[in-house]
């Protein structure tokens, strides 16, 4: 980067490198590391440009100029966006997470049921060893 690209960089974005854009950021902090001097007059600059623009009002947009863009938006031919696209999505995506909850619970308990009647067939053949008859009793 040189000093014109860093001063157009501060220019159009301000001294704050954090909102540059990405993209430039790694090569305005190597240019400030190797012209610190160069650097800091540049920033000191786009700072008082941004100190002055944040003591400016802030312009009221009154509701006679808004309605009045909405009309000539209207009369060239535009249209509002639809917003209930989406919400419309968002009923979609849901009920798509819902049915696929519903289908992970049918074939959970489709995929248990052997694993349960094992253990029921194991419960009840350990049951029936605890009631049975031992060897020493039959034969005393």
């Amino acid at each position: 980067m040189n000093a014109q690209r860093f001063q157009d960089l501060a220019e159009a974005y301000g001294a704050d490198v954090r909102r540059w854009p990405e993209a430039e950021r790694v090569a305005a902090r190597a240019f400030m590391d190797a012209d610190r001097h160069g650097a800091e007059r540049l920033l000191f600059e786009a700072r008082q440009t941004d100190l002055v623009l944040d003591a400016a009002p802030r312009p009221m947009v009154s509701h006679a100029l808004r309605e009045q863009v909405i009309a000539l938006a209207a009369a060239a031919g535009l249209k509002p966006r639809a917003r209930f696209a989406f919400r419309r999505l968002a009923w979609a995506s849901g009920a798509g997470w819902a049915a696929a909850s519903v289908a992970g619970v049918l074939v959970g308990l489709n995929l248990s049921q052997p694993a349960v009647a094992r253990a029921e067939a194991d419960a009840v053949l350990y049951q029936s060893q605890l009631l049975a008859l031992d060897d020493t009793e039959v034969l005393g």
